[in-house]
């Protein structure tokens, strides 16, 4: 069991005779934290941590430069996921996105569909606070009970 950590990667280890100092020999970048029960091997005074059993740790991958992933498919997966970034892209030849609930805000945002734009819901409000400005070649609107249109001026024509 992990005791203590210090700067030089090495790592406190509770042992049944005492505590000893292992070095981390783990093939992946894992930091483990205090109370970490991990698989040391040893001679003499030397030990070495070559695995995590039970880890609260985290993994950072740290790349001084560009860092990809190629691969046929690569599945993420996580209680939470928080991507950040100064520019994010994503390019995708069709993109599906699916979630019991969207929240999403913007400072300014601009959307350009080529052909057609559609969107199904069961209801349906929009509130804007300054101008609401539509301009199109055509406009049907179509309703099977009541329309309303509340204004100080309504101009027609």
């Amino acid at each position: 069991r992990a005791t203590d950590l210090n700067h030089e990667g090495h790592l406190v280890i509770a042992l049944p005779d005492g505590e000893a100092e292992a070095t981390l020999a783990l093939s992946t970048p894992y930091r483990p934290a205090v109370g970490d029960i991990v698989l040391t091997i040893g001679q003499d005074s030397r030990y070495y941590v070559i695995g995590v059993i039970a880890g609260t740790g985290r993994t950072v991958f740290d790349a001084p430069g560009e860092l990809e992933f190629r691969a046929r498919r690569i599945a993420l997966s996580a209680r939470e996921i928080d991507l950040a970034g100064t520019e994010i892209t994503v390019r995708a030849s069709k993109l599906e996105l699916l979630a019991r609930s969207v929240m999403e805000r913007y400072e300014d945002a601009c959307r350009w569909v080529r052909d057609l734009f559609q969107v199904r819901a069961g209801r349906a409000k929009q509130e804007i606070e300054g101008t609401y400005a539509l301009e199109a070649d055509r406009i049907v609107q179509r309703a099977e009970k009541e329309v309303k249109i509340d204004g100080e001026r309504i101009h027609l024509g």
